[in-house]
């Protein structure tokens, strides 16, 4: 008998994010997060979280993501697929890629988004990339996905004369200073761009009280008082940190702040006691790539963004 798909029901939540840890090795994510997400949706976004379940069991997963952009028009988004290790076959991936697409299509999507990862990134991932293809989706980017162990993290570097590093804990009576830091590096992104920046409000309720956004690892580059330079992390408290955001505001770039805020985050991650950290890096940001690669992060596989318009 085929999997049942259906959407997630919350009782669902500990075996969904106990399967697709399993399957995305690199994806920092917590079962708390996966809850939160579902009561908390993202600005503009509609999701539809989709499970292959045999009896009481989850053996597959998939998020549909509906964003309505400034103009009206809206896109749709297939990804975090996650497959039990027995069912990584391509009719369970083509049943839950078409579910995913009926929902957006039906929501009124006009484009249609899949990610799909290597090996070591997404176990299965290739069963998405081959059905993407044949369903007529063509590789718009890629992102470089990258590991490293904490255990050998370079030294900590001195902090450039004129400026001071602190942590975002101390921004958490007024955050908007780091705000319009990320709204600023944002916009120099390479990569397709989703839409506009969302305004504070928002940025605050899906990005600042995101229970993954770990605070007291995130670090922040001041001149002058004035924050110019972050890294943000996400955590799990546990053994994994992944990079949200790391960026440079126009006129402090090539001077080794983003270097300096990465590598002093990274060392109060390890002094928590976890292990390992994850980032991901479009194929076109040199810039941050040299920086990762200083560092010492190591290859763990590509994701790319497939696309097609709905009709085509």
């Amino acid at each position: 008998m085929s999997p049942l798909i259906r959407d997630l029901r919350p009782a669902d939540a500990p075996q969904a994010h106990a399967l697709i840890r399993a399957s995305l090795p690199c994806l920092v994510l917590t079962e708390q997060h996966t809850r939160w997400r579902m009561s908390h949706p993202l600005p503009g976004m509609d999701d539809t979280r989709l499970v292959a379940v045999e009896g009481e069991t989850v053996v597959g997963h998939l998020l549909s993501r509906l964003q309505t952009n400034e103009d009206g028009t809206r896109t749709g988004r297939s990804y975090i697929g996650a497959l039990a290790e027995d069912h990584r076959n391509a009719d369970l991936v083509e049943r839950l890629l078409t579910a995913s697409e009926t929902v957006l299509v039906e929501k009124g999507a006009t484009t249609l988004r899949v990610n799909s990862a290597q090996e070591g990134v997404q176990a299965g991932g290739e069963l998405f990339r081959q059905a993407a293809r044949e369903r007529g989706y063509e590789l718009r980017e890629e992102h470089h996905v990258l590991g490293l162990d904490l255990g050998g993290l370079p030294d900590l570097p001195e902090t450039p004369e004129g400026f001071e590093l602190r942590p975002m804990t101390d921004f958490a009576d007024d955050p908007r200073p780091i705000y319009e830091l990320d709204r600023a590096c944002d916009e120099d992104e390479p990569g397709e761009l989703e839409g506009d920046f969302v305004p504070y409000e928002s940025w605050l309720r899906s990005v600042w009280e995101n229970p993954l956004i770990d605070l007291e690892i995130s670090m922040v580059m001041l001149h002058e008082g004035a924050p110019v330079s972050f890294s943000a992390y996400m955590s799990d408290r546990d053994t994994r940190v992944g990079s949200s955001m790391t960026g440079t505001r126009r006129g402090y770039r090539e001077r080794g702040l983003a270097r300096c805020a990465k590598v002093s985050a990274l060392h109060r991650a390890r002094e928590r006691g976890i292990t390992h950290a994850f980032t991901e890096n479009h194929v076109d940001n040199q810039p941050m790539l040299a920086i990762n690669d200083r560092l010492g992060y190591e290859a763990v596989g590509v994701e790319g963004v497939h696309v097609r318009r709905v009709g085509s």
